[in-house]
Order: C-alpha cells, then sequence, then structure tokens
C-alpha cells in the first residue's frame, strides 16, 4: 500500500490559479469602470458649469439686445446688428463690465488668444461707439475690444437668426441690420460635440425682447439720430455708451 504525501495535485493548482485570474479580472474590470464613470460625471460637471455660465452671458445681452441707429458713409441710418453663422455683434443694455448699461459686444468663433481650447467662443465687449464709427469702422479695428473666453471644448458651433416680418418667419444663416433694416426676432445658438453631454447637439432659441415683443420690428428711422459728425470728427469711437446717440443733444449742454 502506498503513502499519501500531504500537498496539492498539479491540476488543482491549474484550478485555483484560473479561478483567482478570473476574480483579478472581474474585481479589475469593475474599478476600471467605476472610474471612467467619475471622470465622465466630473466632465459632464463641468461641462454643464461652462455651458450654463456662457449661455446665461449670452441670454441676456441678445435678450437686452437695442436697435441702437448706426450711420454709414451715406449718411444712411440703420439698426447696429450684424451676425454670421459663426459671429455676431450688436448693441446690448446689458453690459458684462462697468455696472451695465450700453455696450458694443462681439460673439466670435476663435482658435486663437484668448482660447484656451480651440476652437472657443470669444466674447469682446466695449462701452466706446458712436453712430458713426458703428456704420463705417470694421469691428476688428476697435483697439477698446477685450475679449475672453467664453465656451470651448466643443467641435462645432453657429449662430442663426429669425427673420419675421409679420407675414412670414424664416431662420437665416447670417444677417445685416443695413440689407434687412431690422433686427432678428430671435437668435439661435447650436452647439455640437460637447463633452459629457447626453447629446450630441445642444440649441437655444434667444428672442430679442426689442423685436419679438416691442412695439416695433427693431427698426430706426432719421430722427433718432442728430446731424452727422464732420468729416474726421465723431470717428475715433469716443463715446461711452453709445455716444452721439439717440436724444442726445448735439450742442454744449445749453451753456
Amino acid at each position: 500500500m502506498t503513502e499519501r504525501r500531504d500537498g496539492f495535485t498539479l491540476l488543482e493548482l491549474v484550478l485555483a490559479m484560473s479561478a483567482l485570474a478570473m476574480i483579478t479580472a472581474i474585481c479589475y474590470g469593475a474599478f476600471h469602470l467605476g472610474i471612467r464613470a467619475v471622470e465622465s460625471g466630473e466632465r459632464a460637471v463641468v461641462t454643464a458649469q461652462r455651458l450654463r455660465v456662457a449661455t446665461d452671458v449670452l441670454i441676456r445681452q441678445v435678450k437686452s439686445a437695442v436697435p441702437y441707429p448706426a450711420r454709414n458713409r451715406d449718411d444712411d441710418v440703420y439698426p447696429y446688428f450684424v451676425g454670421t453663422a459663426t459671429s455676431l455683434t450688436f448693441i446690448t443694455a446689458n453690459a458684462q463690465g462697468g455696472g451695465g448699461g450700453l455696450a458694443r459686444v462681439v460673439y466670435q468663433l476663435a482658435e486663437e488668444e484668448p482660447c484656451t481650447v480651440v476652437p472657443c467662443l470669444v466674447l469682446k465687449e466695449t462701452p466706446f461707439f458712436s453712430p458713426d464709427v458703428l456704420g463705417r469702422e470694421p469691428v476688428d479695428n476697435d483697439p477698446s475690444l477685450t475679449g475672453v473666453d467664453l465656451l470651448h471644448g466643443f467641435r462645432s458651433l453657429k449662430f442663426e437668426y429669425l427673420m419675421n416680418d409679420g407675414a412670414e418667419t424664416e431662420w437665416r444663416e447670417s444677417w445685416d441690420g443695413q440689407t434687412d433694416e431690422m433686427m432678428p426676432a430671435a437668435v439661435r445658438i447650436v452647439v455640437t460635440g460637447l463633452p459629457g453631454l447626453e447629446l450630441d447637439a445642444w440649441g437655444q432659441e434667444i428672442p430679442v425682447m426689442a423685436t419679438a415683443y416691442g412695439e416695433n420690428t427693431g427698426e430706426v428711422d432719421d430722427d433718432e439720430l442728430g446731424a452727422p459728425a464732420d468729416e474726421g470728427e465723431g470717428d475715433d469711437g469716443g463715446g461711452s455708451g453709445g455716444g452721439g446717440g439717440p436724444g442726445e443733444d448735439d450742442d454744449d449742454g445749453g451753456l
């Protein structure tokens, strides 16, 4: 009769190591899945916070857009509002800096400074403008415009503009107050590819209160402006908060 020795057989060792490997793989998979879920949740929270801040600013300023009159070199007066698929500029009554008030704002898709991640949506704002400057000088030539990175991390961004002349409505990819002679009834922004969001595309329609709910359609006329500035005067953008705008006297305060 043979004597049995204490220990494990080769088959028992193989089975034990296989079971240990399976348990390790399951634990690693669960741990890795948990880490990814936490990271995804953190990205979603950060993205939602940045999107909320950006849209709060955009909604307030677009809703407060005013039909401020601009005057071109032919002395034609029109409401200042210019928009493309990747940028828009207008006069708002809800400025971010200087305690509020009137300001010219520019929203622009950019791939350079001040972007922290490209592409980004840049907000530029200045309280210095006048009807003649608005109608004659390109926006990019204004040195008083300072930009900040309002939103980044997306794949694409576009603006659309609602045309409402009382008879029909139509969404457009661009808007020119000088050509259309009025302001849009609403602005729509569509952003795609924001990390962490369940939907690939996010959109928001923002009504322009002066047009959508006002007594007019954002039109202006010559009666809202004084006499044109002399050649070489008033084009330096020195008017703060819309100097030379509607309702202001052209004299020296009656002195």
